[in-house]
C-alpha cells in the first residue's frame, strides 16, 4: 500500500477550506436580512428576504409604496427604510462574493501546490563528463 505524502495532506487541507469558504459565502448570500433599525422587515412578507434576492430586485423590500412629495416625513422615513435594508443586502452580498473569490483562489492553490514534483535525486542525473 503506497503511503500519503505529507504534501497531499496539505493539498487536501487546502482544497477543503476553500471549499469550506465558498459553501458560507453562498450560504450567506441566501440568509435572510436583518430587520432594519427603523422597524419592520426587509422583505415583502412577515419576514426578511435573503440579500439575493434584494440586491436583484429592489422592490421587493416590502417597504410599500413611495409616498408623495407632500407628505416629507413619511417620505423621509421610506427613504430610510429603503436606504438601511439595500445597504445590509449590499454589505452581505459584497462580502460574500469577497470571500467566495478568496476561497476559489485558495481552493485551486491547493490544486496547484500538489501538481509539483519532488525534485529528482542526484543518482538520476546524467553523468557529466570528464574532459581534464
Amino acid at each position: 500500500m503506497k503511503e500519503i505524502s505529507s504534501r497531499t495532506w496539505v493539498r487536501l487541507a487546502v482544497v477543503f477550506l476553500g471549499t469550506l469558504g465558498a459553501a458560507i459565502a453562498i450560504t450567506g448570500m441566501f440568509i435572510a436580512l436583518p430587520s432594519p433599525s427603523v422597524g419592520g422587515t426587509c422583505g415583502p412578507g412577515q419576514g426578511s428576504e435573503a440579500a439575493i434576492v434584494a440586491l436583484f430586485n429592489p422592490g421587493s423590500i416590502g417597504a410599500g409604496t413611495e409616498p408623495p412629495a407632500s407628505n416629507a416625513n413619511g417620505r423621509t422615513e421610506w427613504s430610510a427604510f429603503v436606504a438601511e435594508c439595500q445597504s445590509s443586502a449590499d454589505g452581505r452580498i459584497l462580502g460574500a462574493l469577497c470571500l467566495l473569490v478568496a476561497s476559489v483562489g485558495i481552493a485551486l492553490l491547493g490544486l496547484l501546490v500538489g501538481r509539483r514534483k519532488d525534485p529528482p535525486s542526484p543518482s538520476t542525473y546524467p553523468a557529466i563528463p570528464q574532459f581534464l
